[in-house]
């Protein structure tokens, strides 16, 4: 989205636009597609939930080993969705499926990776991994060491829009403590900040990059589950085993050190340079709070092994039919990674991924069915990506973003699957972003014919536009948006599927026990594919190009990377 953008109607304003859209898309659209195109039905009528219940099951069984980055059972996902790919009769690029995302990974020394308070002569305080404490290097290096003044900085975000600015001192050289989340909006303020719903300011990646841009030493970053929108088992499970970054990133965007801290680590912390955390953080809330600069030094010191890595995205193509606009792609996402092999969990280590995100890579694939079962495709090019290490940062979108395989001034619009309903029909759909670009009338559209009425995001608080794949497509210009399943489910109470999902969340989230259910009912995955299914088509046959809405804020800027020119279709994609 562009910096030029103004200042937006937010929060409750921004949502309720939703529902205009679907009134607006039923007056502008009152023919279905479907009606319009008996080729269309017949690959509807493809879709075959056995297909999907078999690549679930393939995913996430045990022998791939929980699909961890850089892993032999990462390996084996990445190949055999090349192999359907291949098997579903669509095109590689640039000659191979694969295309390869280079990778760091760090893992700790335990007995050497601390937090020190004070002089080494003096009475200190140290804070280690098992005391709810987790670091890691911000480059690529085996060891790093960071020492400075405590500076605690608040919510650490810059919003010129909003009027917010908690760097408003200098902290070159510091280290630099912040809160996870948004600052929240006073009572009467549904504007600032989105209000209850989280934006990218709340996210620990831009708390990362806004720390650095500032030239702090090394960041700590305050997790609460109401800040973070996660519980710390979500922390200990992305951080506490080796950590993954682009090798691209290495010194360029992160301070040299990061780590998280529970927050009852952060309050010994802060005891221990004679600071009151629970006061803090009512300073943080204001418009005018300014840097806490607390005069006493710490040393950070995370120690472990490297290496480089990799893990691939892994493309294919279904050729469009029209002479200028088969250069043009829309682009279906699915992130094929888990989290592997980690802490036992009731003497269970896989961390299998089933909903988490084999479900998302098997609509994925069911989805390149259905195109291929069009007598002819569509007049743009379909691109389907399963990308690499999202749990890792969206790693390999953000990595595709920068080094695109279709340069993004050609991506139409991407749409993510994350997730798939493995409970049985519903009567709707969400679709997380919809109020930000003219995808939310189109989803409205495509949800109406498929039976369904297309919902926004039903936790924005946890800000999950932010959080999975698509982001890095709309932090560069491409409209996009998170296609996730409904949970007013079919003959089942009103609260049934509200209550499915928030014990999933709670037991088998990054666990092992996101497994597949037994016997599980696939006929809501079905319903996820044909809406994809039919947004997707409509984009890439209609003349026209979806786009983010102008009053819309801008998001944060993406670190300053120089990326390698965008790569084109091979010439015999290029279309005339």
């Amino acid at each position: 989205m562009s910096a030029r953008r103004s200042a937006a109607r937010r929060g409750s304003a921004a949502r309720g636009r939703s529902a205009l859209l679907v009134a607006i898309a039923l007056l502008l659209f009152p023919v279905p597609i479907s009606a319009q195109s008996r080729t269309v039905r017949g690959a509807l009528a493809h879709v075959d939930p056995e297909r999907i219940r078999a690549h679930i099951e393939f995913l996430s069984s045990d022998l791939l080993e929980g699909r961890g980055i850089g892993t032999r059972g990462g390996a084996l996902a990445a190949e055999y969705i090349a192999g359907q790919f291949l098997q579903t009769g669509l095109r590689p690029l640039r000659g191979t499926w694969f295309h390869t995302v280079p990778l760091s990974g760090w893992r700790a020394d335990t007995s050497r990776t601390r937090i020190t308070v004070g002089a080494p002569d003096a009475n200190v305080v140290r804070l280690g991994a098992g005391e709810g404490a987790l670091l890691w290097p911000g480059a690529a290096r085996a060891d790093a060491v960071a020492s400075g003044e405590l500076v605690f900085v608040g919510y650490g975000t810059r919003a010129p829009e909003y009027g917010w600015d908690d760097y408003k001192r200098d902290v070159r050289g510091r280290i630099v403590i912040v809160l996870a989340g948004d600052p929240p909006a006073p009572p009467g303020s549904a504007d600032l900040f989105d209000g209850d719903a989280l934006t990218y300011y709340g996210r620990w990646t831009y708390k990362l990059e806004e720390a650095a841009r500032q030239g702090a030493a090394a960041v700590l970053l305050v997790h609460t589950p109401e800040l973070a929108g996660y519980d710390w088992q979500v922390v200990r499970g992305g951080w506490g085993g080796e950590v993954v970054s682009l090798r691209e990133d290495s010194s360029r965007v992160l301070p040299a050190l990061a780590g998280w801290l529970r927050s009852d680590a952060a309050t010994r912390l802060l005891e221990a340079a004679a600071l009151d955390f629970p006061q803090l953080f009512v300073r943080a809330a204001r418009r005018d709070f300014e840097p806490v600069f607390t005069g006493v030094e710490i040393r950070m010191e995370a120690a472990g092994q490297l290496r480089a890595l990799a893990s691939p995205n892994v493309a294919a193509l279904l050729p469009g039919q029209h002479p200028q606009r088969r250069s043009e792609v829309v682009v279906y996402t699915a992130h094929h990674d888990a989290l592997g092999i980690g802490a036992p969990v009731d003497g269970d280590s896989i961390y299998n991924g089933a909903y988490d995100n084999a479900a998302g890579v098997a609509l994925l694939l069911e989805l390149a069915e259905t195109f291929a079962a069009l007598p002819e495709p569509p007049d743009r090019s379909i691109l389907f990506l399963a990308t690499a290490a999202e749990e890792a940062g969206l790693l390999g979108a953000r990595h595709y973003t920068r080094h695109p395989l279709v340069p993004l001034e050609r991506t139409v619009a991407a749409i993510n699957l994350e997730g798939a309903n493995l409970w049985g029909e519903t009567d709707d759909v969400s679709g997380i972003g919809i109020e930000r670009s003219t995808l939310g009338p189109l989803l409205q559209r495509a949800a109406a014919d498929a039976g369904l009425r297309a919902t926004p995001e039903r936790a924005p608080a946890q800000g999950f536009f932010f959080r999975s794949d698509q982001f890095p497509f709309a932090r560069a210009g491409v409209p996009a948006i998170l296609l996730d399943h409904g949970i007013s489910y079919r003959r089942r109470p009103p609260d049934w599927g509200a209550g499915k999902l928030a014990a999933f969340l709670a037991r088998s989230y990054h666990t092992p026990f996101d497994v597949m259910p037994e016997p599980g009912d696939l006929r809501g995955a079905v319903q996820q594919v044909r809406v994809a299914f039919l947004l997707g088509h409509d984009l890439a046959t209609r003349a026209d190009r979806p786009r983010y809405y102008d009053d819309l804020p801008p998001l944060p800027p993406p670190p300053a990377i120089r990326s390698e020119p965008a790569a084109t279709l091979p010439p015999d994609d290029q279309g005339s």
